[in-house]
């Protein structure tokens, strides 16, 4: 029941979060006083370091060689979750304005979130060493993969490839070089009373939450919001949802077949439900970089942002219900 209570918390923390950033944009947007375009990869390195210092590493070392799991979270990604949407527009097509098609089958092709489904995953006491490793190699494949389901799906657009240096460099940078850290500390015993406490979580969620909120000031600013239709705002958010709960009851339902372990089946749901918002920006602007216009771009990428915004209230809600779930289960 505490846990429940912690979750529904923390669900509400994001909403207070997209609200403040709609009144208050120009505290969190790109060049504000927060200096949200530092502090926010800051606070991913942070969030990371802490993790870092949480992970068991021989479970972070025994979660590379689990085949299975990783073949998988990257099935979901890669396959099954393009053709599920794929499905859904062509049952949905007279309900779906032909300018946001793009958008819905470009955030299907997308890997997963690093951040997000490493993050919950902790918070639903799962595998997060499983949760990083795969959500990382998601990433990395998906520097070919998603514009390759472009190019299949878009045979109009622009087929450049996203810089992959440049995204490696920052998954090293931001993601592994702080486990690394959090590692070694961990390993050193230097801060093994504050690994060990309950701050590391109100830390990690106090980070996430300033994500979000300077995720969304930019948007809020620069009035993206205000170049959609009504229309298009509306039936977007619908399809995102369905694709969400469709997606999401249906790798829960499969995840046994990636592991019989509970922890490792939550971070299975969690990397082959969710989608990166970080990763899927930049690679919009390169593959459709010939398609100009701010509001063409801004199609591509709305249903993403709602995509975005729903799967961290569903992991925020879910977390909890998973945690309890795991002591209950360890208990019997």
């Amino acid at each position: 029941m505490r846990n429940r209570l912690k979750s529904q918390g923390f669900t509400l923390g994001l909403i207070l979060m997209v609200i403040l950033s709609a009144y208050f944009p120009r505290y969190g947007a790109t060049g504000g006083i927060l200096k949200a375009e530092v502090t926010t990869k800051i606070a991913i390195a942070l969030i990371f370091l802490l993790q870092g210092l949480t992970l068991d590493s021989k479970k972070l070392i025994s979660s590379v060689v689990n085949i299975r799991l990783h073949v998988f979270c990257q099935s979901w990604i890669f396959l099954i979750s393009p053709l599920l949407m794929i499905a859904i527009v062509l049952v949905c097509d007279p309900w779906i304005p032909s300018n946001i098609r793009s958008g819905l089958l470009f955030l299907s092709a997308l890997p997963t979130t690093i951040l997000s489904s490493t993050v919950f995953t902790a918070k639903s006491n799962g595998d997060a060493g499983a949760a990083l490793f795969s959500a990382t190699l998601s990433n990395l494949i998906g520097v070919l993969a998603t514009p390759l389901w472009c190019l299949v799906l878009f045979s109009s657009t622009n087929t450049a490839f996203p810089p992959i240096g440049s995204l490696i460099t920052k998954i090293a940078l931001y993601i592994l070089l702080p486990i690394s850290m959090g590692q070694i500390l961990r390993q050193l015993k230097i801060l093994q009373p504050f690994a060990a406490s309950r701050l590391i979580k109100r830390l990690t969620n106090g980070f996430i939450l300033f994500i979000i909120y300077a995720a969304f000031c930019d948007s809020f600013l620069d009035n993206v919001w205000s170049g959609f239709g009504l229309t298009s705002i509306v039936v977007a958010s619908l399809v995102a949802t369905l694709f969400l709960a469709i997606l999401s009851a249906l790798v829960w339902i499969t995840s046994p077949l990636s592991s019989t372990d509970y922890g490792q089946r939550i971070a299975a749901f969690f990397c082959g439900s969710q989608k990166t918002l970080a990763a899927g920006v930049p690679m919009a602007s390169v593959i459709f970089a010939s398609q100009v216009g701010d509001l063409q771009e801004s199609l591509i990428i709305l249903p993403l942002m709602i995509y975005h915004a729903l799967q961290l209230f569903l992991a925020g809600i879910l977390s909890g219900n998973f945690a309890a779930r795991r002591t209950e289960a360890e208990r019997v």
